[in-house]
């Protein structure tokens, strides 16, 4: 059965995708560090799987902790939802909003290539979209985000770009 690590893993989506995931007939070993979620999430994850979640709380900024993760566990692929999501905030705290979501997914990648795990499903955001050109957005909607989130967000989309472009094995 193949292991997906699922970053972010107690908040509101990726807890869904966690039971969707395990549903599925994957194994998912969840990372988290409460910054934007609670631990209260996991006793429910229990509740409705059945099973004991595997979790570890850990910063997906630091790549020692990583690394550790994936030497304990033989991780397949990843869903990444890391990340902070406040527009707001964003504008306020910058410095934080870059450190996290693109350092987080820097050390993230680098993590999975140190391991040979090339798989990852990325969670962006319409904000890298900016005001609509149309609706509803498609692929081909230019690109312009707005904000200091959409902006983590479209860099993210560039950086697993060019990461495929320099190894099409990812």
């Amino acid at each position: 059965m193949p292991t997906v690590l699922l970053t972010g893993a107690t908040g509101y989506i990726a807890s869904h995708t966690w039971l969707a995931l395990q549903a599925a007939g994957f194994s998912v070993v969840g990372v988290d560090d409460f910054s934007n979620s609670s631990p209260q999430v996991l006793a429910r994850l229990q509740a409705l799987s059945g099973m004991v979640p595997v979790f570890e709380r850990v910063s997906v900024c630091d790549p020692a902790a990583l690394d550790a993760i994936f030497q304990r566990h033989r991780i397949d692929a990843v869903v990444h939802f890391a990340a902070f999501k406040a527009v707001g905030e964003s504008t306020q705290q910058p410095l934080a909003y870059y450190a996290n979501n693109l350092g987080g997914l820097v050390a993230t990648c680098q993590a999975m290539q140190r391991h040979g795990a090339r798989a990852m499903v990325f969670s962006s955001s319409a904000t890298v979209y900016g005001t609509p050109q149309y609706l509803p957005y498609d692929e081909a909607h230019p690109l312009a985000a707005m904000n200091v989130y959409g902006r983590t967000k479209l860099m993210g989309e560039q950086i697993l770009r060019d990461l495929e472009a320099s190894d099409p094995t990812w």
